[in-house]
């Protein structure tokens, strides 16, 4: 009978505390692009001086505090499933992994609207910028529920879950970029 190893208490408070602060950062650097997409619109010397400011605090978010705490959870991550391989065939680690994809891709996408932003080339308007902070709450959400529900829900309800997360930003993705393409001064 092969023993099964426990994951020690502090990987597990290191594993909440990087999520945690990666998603407190999030939720702020799309708040900061609010604020940087408002500035754009406002008179010079003005316009200079806030953009200037909003580039430089999503710059140390993104950089350290996102990545780093995005880094830190995938690395405690797997030296969980190094510790306990058994974890891969559960199913509701196998929805874990497709949760991290498409959070890994909303991230991906928040660099790119800062770099965006920073260019001055952002097409988004504050409202498809305050829609996209509303995606990382579903996210959050749907982890809590995702851990919370893992040993109850079947690998069936959890892909659909993932599914229909998948599906909103999606759907919120393909408005804002119709909505682009309907109003290119957005």
């Amino acid at each position: 009978m092969e023993t099964i190893i426990e994951i020690p208490a502090l990987i597990k408070v290191l594993q909440l505390f990087a999520l945690t602060t990666y998603f407190a950062g999030t939720l702020h650097v799309v708040r900061l692009f609010v604020a940087h997409r408002q500035a754009m619109a406002k008179w010079e010397p003005d316009r200079t001086i806030l953009v200037t400011q909003f580039a430089a605090m999503e710059k140390r978010t993104l950089y350290f505090l996102n990545w780093p705490m995005l880094i830190l959870f995938a690395a405690i991550g797997l030296y969980t499933l190094w510790l306990r391989p058994d974890l891969v065939q559960r199913a509701f680690m196998q929805v874990l992994f497709g949760y991290f994809a498409l959070l890994m891709l909303y991230q991906v996408m928040v660099q790119r609207i800062h770099i965006r932003l920073k260019r001055g080339e952002e097409k988004w308007s504050v409202i498809q910028l305050r829609a996209w902070t509303s995606v990382a709450t579903l996210f959050l959400l749907s982890l809590v529920v995702l851990l919370i529900l893992r040993e109850r829900a079947s690998w069936v309800w959890g892909s659909i879950g993932l599914l229909i997360v998948g599906g909103v930003v999606i759907l919120v993705l393909s408005a804002m970029r119709k909505n682009n393409e309907l109003t290119p001064d957005a």
